[in-house]
């Protein structure tokens, strides 16, 4: 169901509660005016007529007569004609003073008429007439018996009830009609967005803007799906270079394995030592594809949202891939644990990325023989090595994917490490950084990350 359709329900059904609502408290509040006025008729008509015992002489017909016409003050309305007057007798027996027709006593009449009961007023109905009968004692002399025919007062409720009917209905439809006008006005501008969005085009991108502008709800959505597209281009703009960058990247070492293979194919015209030299090609390119192929898994894992991530003592790990990289490199490596635990949140997997790819750097672009510094701090992890240094240029660019300064070219490598540790450490909330240092040894270079999430 569309959303003014379910408006203009909506706003039907609040208009019809309310005027049933109100409808209900008017009738409620004319009946009892309309039947109080009634009563109050009848109870000074009675108690004129008690006071004048010379009125109430019986009736020696049936036939119809004219209403009593009573001297003094009285009510306005007075004896109208349709009012019945009897009195009944303690024994009983009704006479008629005025009215067309007796009213049958009941035993709450006689009640009254023997001095057991003062009043009492009820309607009653006789044929196809209704009466509003008031009965009060006359002491010793019985009971008087009061009637007043109230089928106008019942017809003007009757087309009072048709009328406060057909209002609400009325309303009702208004309501409807109204909230099916104001639902298509709110929903315009919302449409409109969605069109634009359906039809999205770079021609249509200034249409979407302009929509952003706005400062209601519209331009909150629009802004939401300004951003989204933002990220979806930068992420479909990513996956080209990505794209590229690995296809470029792939080329190198296939092209040197299919020419090596070719080479292999003449095997037997080959020297020996030229044999030699091509197989070392071969398991050295087929590393380095290997190599390269890892990465760009890591590459993809990193970019995964569904790691779990855990408070993590960063210096347990750090100490753990130190004691292996030293090992396995046979390099001298420096590092002292901080005093008290670095805890992150982060997955245990990313980390070990991180940390990983930096020692694996500095052990890659340090000269032999040289000290490799590794320092954590609460805030901070940092990895010092000697190298040349780091232009303003490449210090800018060497955490992009396959980026590789004019230095290191000339070394086995993808450019994918320091990307990778970019990549894990934006997704946890910290940064990257690298600056050079002038030593007692020559020029350092300083690659660090901040974690931002620390706890």
């Amino acid at each position: 169901m569309k959303l003014r359709t379910r408006l203009a329900i909506v706003l039907a059904a609040l208009a019809t509660a309310t005027g049933l609502v109100v409808a209900i408290l008017s009738y409620t509040t004319t009946t009892h005016q309309l039947m109080a006025s009634v009563d109050l008729s009848l109870r000074e008509t009675a108690v004129t007529l008690r006071s004048h015992p010379a009125l109430l002489r019986p009736r020696t017909s049936f036939a119809p007569t004219p209403p009593i016409l009573l001297d003094g003050p009285t009510h306005d309305h007075g004896l109208l004609p349709g009012v019945i007057v009897e009195v009944i007798k303690p024994d009983g027996v009704t006479t008629l003073v005025t009215g067309a027709q007796k009213l049958s006593a009941s035993y709450h009449d006689v009640a009254i008429a023997r001095g057991l009961a003062t009043r009492w007023l009820r309607t009653q109905h006789v044929g196809s007439t209704t009466y509003r009968v008031l009965t009060i004692s006359l002491g010793r002399r019985g009971a008087l018996v009061v009637a007043r025919n109230i089928n106008d007062v019942l017809t003007s409720l009757g087309v009072l009830r048709i009328r406060f009917g057909l209002l609400v209905v009325g309303a009702a439809l208004a309501a409807a009609l109204l909230g099916l006008a104001i639902a298509t006005a709110i929903s315009r501008p919302i449409l409109r967005l969605a069109n634009t969005i359906t039809t999205l085009t770079p021609d249509t991108d200034s249409s979407l803007h302009s929509q952003a502008q706005r400062s209601d709800e519209v331009g909150v959505l629009a802004r939401a799906f300004e951003r989204a597209l933002g990220a979806v281009r930068d992420s479909e703009a990513q996956q080209r270079r990505l794209i590229q960058n690995a296809s470029h990247e792939l080329r190198t070492p296939l092209t040197s394995l299919r020419t090596n293979i070719d080479l292999l194919g003449r095997y037997d015209a080959l020297a020996a030592n030229d044999r030699a030299r091509i197989l070392a090609d071969l398991d050295t390119e087929t590393q380095e594809l290997t190599n390269l192929v890892s990465e760009l898994v890591d590459l993809v894992l990193t970019e995964q949202p569904n790691e779990v991530t855990t408070a993590l003592d960063v210096g347990a790990t750090v100490t753990e891939l130190v004691d292996r990289f030293r090992t396995r490199s046979n390099r001298e490596m420096a590092y002292a644990s901080p005093p008290v635990p670095v805890v992150i949140l982060a997955s245990k997997r990313a980390i070990d990325q991180v940390v990983s790819n930096l020692l694996d750097n500095a052990i890659k672009f340090s000269p032999p023989g040289s000290t490799i510094t590794i320092t954590l701090t609460p805030t901070n992890l940092e990895v010092t090595n000697l190298a040349e240094p780091i232009s303003d240029v490449d210090r800018d660019r060497i955490f992009e994917r396959f980026y590789r300064t004019p230095a290191s070219r000339a070394i086995d490598g993808s450019g994918l490490g320091l990307a990778i540790v970019r990549e894990v450490i934006t997704k946890i909330g910290g940064t990257t950084y690298v600056y050079n240092t002038d030593t007692a040894l020559g020029n350092a270079v300083t690659i660090g990350v901040t974690f931002l999430t620390q706890r």
